[in-house]
C-alpha cells in the first residue's frame, strides 16, 4: 500500500513540475510586435527640392505602400535629403542629413516618437548599443580634424557628448562591443576609427587603401572596399588578413558580405566572390538597365538570398527598386520615391 502511496505521490509531482514547465514557456514566449509594418521592407527615399519619404514593400514583394511617414503623422515630413536609417529593438531612427534631423518612430507603427534635432551637423548613419545612439556627422567640407560622433540618450533622445573622429566620417558599424567608423567619403580617405562605446574614445585605426568606400561585418571578419583592393580584418586582432588588388576592382563599391559571400557593384553591375577568393570576379552576376546620370546602384543590399538593387533615376520624380535572386533572377520591379538610397528590413 506504501509503494501505491508513494508511486501516487511521485506521479502527482511529476505532473505540477511539467504544468509549471509549461506555465513558464508560456510566460516566457514574446508576443509578436503590433502594427501595419511588421515582416517587410523600408526603401528610404532621399527626395530632392521635397522631403525624404518611405516606402514599405511588404513580405512577398507583392504590394508597397507609399510616404507612409506623412499617412501616418498627419502630413508631416522627415526634413531634407533623407541618409540612412538604423533601429534599437522597438525604434526606428530616420537620419536627414539636409535638415540635420533625426526623426524617431516606432519602427512597427510608424508612430512619431520624438525628434532630435539639435547637436547634429549633416548626420550621416548611426547604430544603437547599449542605450545610446552614435551618429557620425560631416560637421564642415574641409580637411580640418571637426568631423564627430554625436552620442545620443535613447530614452530622452538628446546628445549628450560629441567625439570628433577625424577630417570625414561615413559608415559607422559594430562589431564585438566596438565600433568602426569609416574616415572616408567621396573618393578620399583610407582609415576606420575604432571607437569604444563604453568610455566614448577612439582606441586605434586600421589603415585601408586609398578611396575607401565601404566597410562590412561577418564572423568576426572587418572587410573594407576600395576602388581597386579588397581586404579583410580580424576583428579580434585588427590584423590584416587578406588583400585582392586587382584593376577588376577599378570602380567598386558597395561592398556586402552575406552568407560567407562577398557582393559588390561596378558601375551597373554586380558581382560577387567567395570569401576566401583569391581573385576578383570575371564576369557580373547581374547588370540592370538605367538612365539616371548620377543614380546608378544609389542602393544596394543582399539579405536573405535577395539581391536589392535602387536606381536614383531623375531625382526629381519617383523611381524603382528591383528585387533579383542571388542566383541572377529577377523577381520584382517596384515603384518607389524619389531618390531610393537605402534598404532595412523589418523582420
Amino acid at each position: 500500500m506504501m509503494r501505491i502511496i508513494k508511486l501516487l505521490l511521485v506521479v502527482f509531482a511529476a505532473f505540477l513540475f511539467n504544468s509549471c514547465n509549461k506555465d513558464d514557456d508560456t510566460v516566457l514566449e514574446q508576443p509578436s510586435p503590433a502594427g501595419d509594418y511588421v515582416d517587410g521592407i523600408f526603401v528610404l527615399n532621399e527626395g530632392s527640392q521635397s522631403a525624404g519619404t518611405v516606402t514599405f514593400i511588404r513580405s512577398g514583394l507583392q504590394s508597397a505602400e507609399q510616404e507612409i511617414y506623412a499617412a501616418v503623422n498627419d502630413g508631416d515630413d522627415l526634413g531634407n535629403y533623407a541618409q540612412s536609417i538604423f533601429f534599437t529593438e522597438e525604434l526606428a531612427f530616420i537620419i536627414s542629413g539636409g535638415s540635420n534631423l533625426i526623426t524617431v518612430v516606432d519602427r512597427y507603427t510608424f508612430e512619431l516618437a520624438g525628434k532630435i534635432d539639435s547637436g547634429l551637423a549633416a548626420p550621416r548613419y548611426g547604430v544603437a548599443v547599449g542605450g545610446k545612439a552614435y551618429v557620425t556627422n560631416q560637421a564642415a567640407w574641409d580637411s580640418s580634424d571637426d568631423d564627430y560622433i554625436a552620442v545620443i540618450d535613447i530614452e530622452s533622445l538628446t546628445v549628450e557628448e560629441t567625439v570628433i573622429a577625424g577630417s570625414v566620417v561615413e559608415d559607422i558599424i559594430e562589431g564585438n562591443g566596438l565600433l568602426y567608423v569609416q574616415n572616408a567619403a567621396y573618393g578620399s580617405g583610407n582609415q576606420i576609427s575604432i571607437f569604444n562605446p563604453s568610455n566614448n574614445t577612439i582606441e586605434g585605426t586600421i589603415t585601408t587603401g586609398d578611396g575607401l568606400n565601404s566597410i562590412d561585418i561577418e564572423n568576426n571578419m572587418l572587410y573594407a572596399l576600395s576602388s581597386g583592393r579588397l581586404e579583410s580584418f580580424d576583428l579580434s586582432t585588427h590584423n590584416s588578413i587578406s588583400e585582392i588588388t586587382s584593376e577588376g576592382l577599378t570602380g567598386a563599391q558597395n561592398l556586402n558580405v552575406e552568407n560567407g559571400k562577398i557582393y559588390y557593384t561596378i558601375n551597373n553591375g554586380v558581382y560577387f566572390i567567395e570569401a576566401t577568393a583569391t581573385e576578383p570576379a570575371a564576369s557580373p552576376l547581374i547588370e540592370y538597365h538605367s538612365n539616371s546620370d548620377y543614380g546608378v546602384m544609389y542602393g544596394f543590399e543582399v539579405k536573405d538570398e535577395h539581391i536589392f538593387i535602387a536606381d536614383g533615376g531623375d531625382f526629381a520624380s519617383n523611381s524603382f527598386v528591383q528585387v533579383f535572386t542571388t542566383g541572377g533572377e529577377l523577381l520584382e520591379t517596384i515603384e518607389v520615391g524619389v531618390g531610393p538610397n537605402g534598404f532595412y528590413f523589418n523582420d
